[in-house]
């Protein structure tokens, strides 16, 4: 299945005298001056959300569950024929880096990862073409024989296939884990009082 990668805008720190800081900034807009400023695949020791949370090098992100239809097929040999069954495969994730999957294609990342945590071992700045005047941010994670690159971080978060330890609670978030300890409540599951405790934390982060 063929997909057409994209990459999230992103800006960096930069000082007066035009030297990079070790932070890659993924809220910021694109600025194109800033673009041409920065070599390509230039990496990072530190990586910061739009929410304000910080990851680093070394550091784990958690892999979640594949967000769509993507599909592939694989075949099992046995004794006598062969089965075949249907693999879902992440959307966002490939297996191996981006140079050698030019040559041999795109490895999609299969269902069987989900749930496992992986370490940071790059944060890329990667532009979308050598005039161009935007860029993206890509991650890749230690992995035993091959490691794992992102494809499209902004997707990845926001369907759920990448998972930031790390980040800020949303307000629709805060709301589902209050109605959740409501029924708690009504179970007798907590009590009365760990449920004020509960509401006072997540009322600050309901709009």
């Amino acid at each position: 299945m063929k997909k057409i990668i994209h990459f999230v805008l992103l800006g960096f720190s930069i000082s007066t005298s035009a030297q990079l800081v070790d932070t890659l900034f993924v809220s910021k807009l694109n600025d194109a001056e800033w673009v041409k400023l920065i070599p390509n695949s230039t990496k990072f020791k530190y990586l910061k959300f739009a929410d304000g949370s910080t990851l680093q090098l070394g550091e784990k992100m958690l892999l979640g569950k594949p967000s769509g239809t993507n599909t592939s097929n694989q075949q099992t040999p046995g004794v006598f024929s062969s089965t075949h069954q249907t693999i879902n495969n992440f959307t966002y994730l490939m297996l191996g880096r981006i140079g050698s999957a030019i040559l041999s294609g795109i490895t999609y990342l299969p269902e069987t990862f989900k749930g496992r945590e992986v370490e940071i071992e790059d944060i890329k700045f990667a532009k979308n073409g050598k005039k161009s005047t935007s860029a993206g941010v890509m991650i890749i994670f230690k992995n035993p024989g091959m490691d794992i690159t992102v494809l499209n971080l902004d997707f990845a978060l926001q369907y759920g296939e990448l998972i930031n330890p790390k980040a800020s609670m949303s307000s629709d978030q805060a709301l589902a884990e209050l109605q959740k300890a409501k029924t708690k409540l009504d179970l007798g599951v907590i009590t009365q009082e760990e449920y004020e405790n509960i509401k006072k934390k997540l009322i600050k982060v309901i709009k």
